[in-house]
């Protein structure tokens, strides 16, 4: 996970079964704390994950050493699942319970943390759990359909407890998850030696409530319009849709907040300005249930810098930004939505890292965008020409949008076929393992380049200049798309079965998104020392869009880019995003041009032979 901290355990369970754990650690926040952390009562937990709500941390605690504190508190079943039902955040974790000798071991609900087993196929091999491939072993990604325990004792087959949680399903088929599909749900049809036995009575607390599920009064008819943006401004004008808006921003507002200050830089710089006595700062600021996040920001509005001083030049030329937090900056509307409230609970002077990924284009291909040559003027026209791709051009524009007093650094990733495939084949295929897919490596291969931050800055004083992100939070859009109705095949669905057909469709994507990429993207972001976070499956957030009754998130009678994400886009709009919240969605692997870098006549699920190990 990071690079702060290595440590090592060994619990010899009995002659013949031991025990080894291995922590690496990337101090996010509070003391740092090595891991597998570890009290005196022998038990040890390692622990990929952020406490942003149910359990109480405290603005220099570690949320390690606290949840590590709060399991030991009993060795029951029950006080395992309670505490681990009621953390809100992102997390995987295996803890050894020394006193009923259990290994237990699990992801949250939507898979944000990565987590992966390698299951004995004989009585000598091993049992592994892995965050990223380590060895030989084939690995597949632990299902986040509940949380795991193994009693390891010496025994011929490895017996292993499921505590789902409450109405589990399993992604992609809505099926419940019952003793008679266990099995087959886990390992496919591969016989191995390991027994799953589904807990009939015990589960942990579903986080979010299902979905609304109830139909609209009107039609399917397609509505054209030749304004879009008055078609938000009379939505708007609605007191009800208007309401929803308004408390939208407010709790994404408050899952922001939390994302950008739980980390520790911000209580070292609180103890550097605890001197200082200046007036605070007027930026908006939330109360929410994390006390440390108001305690945060207010020393933090104390100082009063210029842009430049978040800018170091080392004797290469390189700059190294100084911002706290980075965001993969497409210029849409989920990215420009959370770049905007990041800018309402930021102190003035503090800049930002706007992340934005190009791949190399054929010049000589026929360009069907808009140039953006207008606004950016700090490279060659030809080289501007090779980057000029669609998310390029978007972030550009959306840039013009945000708050111009603000020290907004736009970071131009610019990354060539030779060095895509170099380091695809060095590196970046080990981390999109075990996952497979033509998507998996577009996708995979185009976050590793924007989390690595490494690009050349686009606007500002120092534009064309190379510079480098040291942000370790980057905040990023996942969960939009799955909640508003934001893809394809929404449209598809609601054109095939109407309502109903999209209202389903919403449902199983929601319900399936442990399944989909958050696991990959935490191997490909954490490689570089940093951590992704998601403020759209803030654990508050979906469960108010769960309230919402599906034709208020998307209304697909309206065309692409209005109708898809209309609750969101209206909510740009009152950010003052006026031509941001009209981009239509376009995923990173098209608007970055990967996806057409290589091999444009492949298939998104197909396997792809360019992650395959070398033979």
């Amino acid at each position: 996970r990071g690079p702060d901290a290595s440590s090592q355990a060994a619990v010899d369970i009995d002659p013949q079964t031991h025990l080894v754990l291995t922590g690496h650690v990337l101090h996010m926040r509070g003391c740092l704390t090595p891991q597998p952390a570890t009290d005196k009562a022998g038990n040890f937990l390692q622990w990929n994950g952020e406490i942003f709500g149910g359990l109480q941390v405290g603005p220099n605690e570690n949320d390690t050493a606290l949840l590590l504190s709060k399991l030991s508190e009993k060795s029951d079943v029950e006080h395992i699942l309670g505490t681990l039902s009621s953390v809100q955040g992102p997390w995987a974790f295996i803890y050894w319970q020394e006193k009923t000798k259990k290994l237990w071991f699990g992801r949250d609900f939507f898979g944000r943390r990565s987590l992966c087993w390698h299951l004995p196929q004989s009585s000598t091999d091993p049992f592994l759990l892995t965050s990223v491939r380590q060895n030989t072993e084939e690995l597949v990604e632990v299902p986040s359909i509940g949380i795991y325990s193994v009693t390891l004792t010496q025994t011929d087959c490895l017996h292993i407890t499921v505590y789902s949680w409450s109405e589990a399903v399993w992604p992609g088929t809505m099926d419940l998850v019952t003793s008679d599909n266990l099995h087959l749900g886990l390992v496919g049809g591969i016989d191995g030696n390991v027994q799953f036995c589904l807990h009939s009575d015990l589960h942990l607390a579903k986080c979010i409530p299902p979905l609304n599920r109830s139909l609209p009064d009107i039609d399917t008819c397609k509505v054209m319009t030749e304004s879009p943006n008055s078609v938000i401004s009379n939505l708007l004008q609605d007191a009800q849709f208007n309401s929803c808006v308004d408390h939208l921003i407010e709790i994404l507002l408050q899952s922001v907040t939390l994302r950008v200050f739980n980390q520790v830089i911000w209580a070292q710089t609180k103890r550097l300005d605890s001197e200082l006595n200046a007036s605070p700062h007027n930026s908006t600021q939330q109360t929410v249930e994390t006390s440390s996040v108001a305690d945060q920001i207010q020393p933090q509005a104390q100082r009063d810098l210029s842009h430049d001083q978040n800018l170091e030049q080392p004797g290469d030329g390189v700059i190294t930004g100084q911002s706290k937090v980075a965001i993969l900056f497409s210029g849409g509307v989920d990215s420009a939505v959370i770049t905007a409230l990041v800018d309402k609970c930021l102190p003035s002077h503090e800049s930002v890292d706007l992340i934005n990924v190009a791949f190399e284009r054929n010049v000589q291909q026929k360009n069907r965008y808009t140039c953006a040559s207008s606004l950016l003027k700090c490279v060659k026209p030809d080289e501007e020409e090779k980057w000029n791709v669609p998310d390029r051009q978007t972030g550009l524009l959306a840039l013009q949008e945000l708050n111009p007093e603000r020290k907004w650094n736009f970071v131009m990733v610019n990354i060539s076929i030779a060095e895509l495939q170099r380091q695809r084949s060095e590196h970046i295929r080990h981390l999109v393992y075990p996952l497979e897919t033509v998507l998996d490596d577009s996708i995979g291969c185009a976050v590793w380049f924007a989390a690595r931050g490494e690009g050349i800055l686009g606007n500002g004083d120092h534009a064309g200049k190379p510079y480098k992100s040291s942000s370790k939070v980057i905040l990023c859009g996942m969960g939009a798309d799955e909640q508003f109705a934001g893809y394809s095949r929404h449209r598809g669905k609601f054109e095939e079965l109407g309502w109903q057909g999209l209202i389903d469709e919403v449902e199983m994507e929601v319900q399936r998104i442990s399944a989909r990429n958050l696991g990959r993207d935490d191997r490909i972001i954490t490689d570089h020392g940093k951590e992704a976070r998601f403020p759209f499956l803030d654990e508050n957030v979906v469960s108010y869009l769960q309230t919402l009754p599906v034709h208020i998130k998307a209304d697909l009678r309206y065309p692409r880019g209005l109708g898809e994400k209309i609750l969101l886009r209206a909510c740009a709009v009152k950010l003052g995003l006026i031509k941001s919240a009209l981009f239509p969605k376009r995923a990173i692997q098209f608007g970055s041009r990967i996806a057409k870098t290589e091999n444009n006549k492949e298939k998104a699920s197909e396997k792809c032979s360019r992650l395959a190990d070398p033979t």
